[in-house]
């Protein structure tokens, strides 16, 4: 997964999405489907009226690890009655921190394994200077292996072995009735976890693309509505148009989509928490397609998002009604086929033209 945005429509909503695709040496590509996912067990969100839900750019493994761990750990602790930093779990900075304390421990575990697997010894035996097999004590003279393994545990040795223990980020977003909705970063490489304080965030290898996207999208809010909140169907199409821009500038994101939105002013866990993929959200990225090509206005494309995502229509029944709404069909299908579209941009004054190759029967006297 090489791109995870995520808004906050408003004090108490929001919405988080991710691609699917994933390379592996830079060759292989693969996709994945759930790589946003609930983090908290059904009957913690229905006791405390909490809502949480975990992003994760880097290594599918890793990630997968990190939510089931977590789970389980919040079940936990939940069950016992402990608090985390002083904190209760109810508190969704507490959950950030559960997050960020896994990823240390499996970021741990996988470099312990690594220099196991390579040298036979742990970070620990390497801190000490020996380490014991079979009864027997092996002092660690050589530099050359200690310098080694300190490059793997510091990361200052990066590649293919490396990259998927620690080139690993995730986007937190939820909703708690304390501190209403909020989000966080956790970076796995050096384990910490930060509070998103400007709205929005991107992470992945679209991230620049995304970022700029939404930068642009934000300076037309005044500074009210921005920290008041929109209108979450605004705010959909907004996380989808900065999404975009990561699948057209930037490789190794693309796939479709899987969409988290939370609203935390429902009543019960099914009202508050809501997961949207496949023919949905492909649908909605087809309709955001067509408005960036003018294809489509944006007073149109309005009440479709809304019966998509807001008012559980039918998406059959909306596809055809946004099908009916374009004028220039012939346009759309070449669109939705991954074709360029005109105008082209020209070519400047005096740049050379290939020239035309000759027929098989030779170039003409």
């Amino acid at each position: 997964m090489a791109i995870v945005t995520a808004l906050q429509f408003s004090t108490s909503s929001g919405a988080m999405l991710c691609d699917e695709e994933y390379w592996f040496l830079r060759r292989r590509r693969s996709f994945f489907l759930d790589n946003i996912r609930n983090i908290l067990p059904r009957e913690i969100s229905e006791a405390l009226g909490i809502e949480a839900a975990y992003g994760g750019y880097g290594h599918p493994g890793f990630h997968e690890e990190v939510i089931r761990r977590t789970r389980d750990n919040i079940l936990k602790i939940f069950k016992s009655g402990d608090k985390v930093r002083n904190m209760p779990v109810n508190d969704l900075e507490a959950i950030a921190e559960i997050i960020r304390q896994t990823m240390q421990d499996i970021r741990q575990r996988k470099v312990n394994d690594m220099l196991k697997f390579l040298y036979g010894f742990t970070m620990d035996d390497l801190n000490r200077g020996f380490f014991e097999e079979d009864g027997t004590r092996y002092d660690l003279a050589q530099e050359a292996i200690k310098t080694e393994a300190r490059k793997i545990i510091t990361y200052e040795k990066k590649g293919n072995l490396t990259d998927p223990i620690f080139k690993n980020k995730a986007v937190l977003i939820g909703y708690d009735p304390q501190s209403k909705f909020r989000a966080f970063h956790i970076n796995a490489e050096n384990t910490v976890y930060s509070l998103i304080s400007g709205g929005f965030e991107a992470i992945g290898a679209g991230l620049y693309g995304a970022g700029i996207e939404f930068s642009r999208i934000m300076n037309n809010l005044t500074l009210d509505q921005r920290r008041t909140g929109f209108d979450p169907v605004w705010g959909m199409l907004a996380l989808y148009q900065a999404t975009l821009k990561g699948y057209d500038h930037f490789h190794e994101v693309g796939g479709g989509l899987s969409l988290i939105y939370i609203d935390g002013n429902g009543q019960d866990h099914a009202n508050r928490y809501f997961e949207f993929s496949g023919d949905t959200t492909r649908l909605a990225m087809e309709m955001v397609r067509a408005l960036q090509h003018g294809l489509i206005t944006q007073e149109k494309i309005y009440p479709l998002l809304e019966k998509l995502f807001f008012k559980q229509a039918d998406r059959t029944d909306v596809e055809h009604l946004f099908f009916d709404q374009i004028e220039d069909q012939a346009t759309l299908h070449k669109l939705l086929r991954g074709y360029k579209l005109p105008p082209f941009p020209e070519l400047p004054p005096g740049s050379p033209v290939k020239p035309q190759k000759p027929g098989k029967g030779g170039a003409k006297r």
